[in-house]
């Protein structure tokens, strides 16, 4: 974590690559307050696994710089934390009024607005866009990816499935997303970590290091290296955030 330094943002976005520039619209230019008005949760509860619903969370409160608590709940105390949760479900949110937010998608905005994530003006109904492309992106892949909990019942018809499917997984990364690339081909907007851009990263890795590792190579490869390497990102990824050690969540397709 970065307390109040504006540098540590600024870190995130130019070290990657030398074209970054800085994010117009990160709340502290603005001086105090984030977007909408949104504060950021005092404390974020998921599990201690790298999936499509924690990621985008995870990789924003790191990104942001700002201050807050990760806390990784393991399946053995799982049953003991789920009482305790507004909806028996995580992810769940603290926020500073008291207030306990639940729902990926509101936590996940609500720390991007926060942190200046969401994007201004073409920058923004991009990075909408690419929330509402990913999600049908992530459906598809998900419908036929094993994961750490279905792997023991993936069986020969499940086989057949992914088998018939992958190809349309693989072409839907390679062909939705391509058209709205800026000519860096590593972006879809200026500063190329909107939450949207954090969003589908999230995914991707989740993808590629499950059913799909060919989407790495695919047409979102320059995208998809760029932002493995922004620092907040590969702080998570590596278990040194305040979230510790993540498991895989989704794995290859069995032998």
């Amino acid at each position: 974590n970065f307390g109040s330094n504006p540098g540590a943002i600024l870190a995130q976005v130019a070290a990657p690559v030398e074209s970054f520039t800085a994010m117009s619209c990160f709340a502290w230019l603005g001086g105090g307050g984030g977007q909408l008005g949104l504060p950021m949760p005092k404390k974020f509860t998921y599990f201690a696994l790298k999936t499509p619903v924690g990621l985008p969370s995870q990789f924003a409160l790191e990104i942001s710089g700002k201050n807050y608590e990760g806390r990784s709940v393991t399946m053995d105390k799982w049953p003991a934390v789920k009482p305790t949760t507004p909806n028996g479900q995580l992810p769940f949110a603290e926020m500073p009024d008291s207030l306990v937010l639940c729902e990926s998608g509101a936590i996940g905005r609500t720390i991007a607005g926060a942190s200046g994530l969401l994007g201004e003006g073409k920058d923004y109904m991009v990075s909408e866009m690419l929330l509402g492309i990913t999600n049908d992106f992530n459906k598809k892949a998900m419908d036929i990816a094993p994961s750490v909990f279905t792997v023991e019942k993936f069986d020969a018809v499940k086989k057949q499935a992914y088998q018939d499917g992958k190809a349309d997984v693989i072409d839907f990364a390679s062909s939705k997303y391509e058209k709205f690339l800026l000519p860096e081909g590593d972006r879809f907007t200026k500063s190329g970590l909107t939450f949207g851009e954090i969003d589908l990263f999230s995914k991707l890795y989740v993808h590629v290091n499950g059913a799909f590792p060919e989407i790495k190579a695919g047409k979102l490869a320059r995208f998809y290296e760029r932002m493995s390497e922004v620092p907040g990102i590969k702080k998570v990824l590596s278990g040194e955030s305040q979230f510790g050690p993540l498991a895989e969540y989704l794995i290859p397709v069995p032998p």
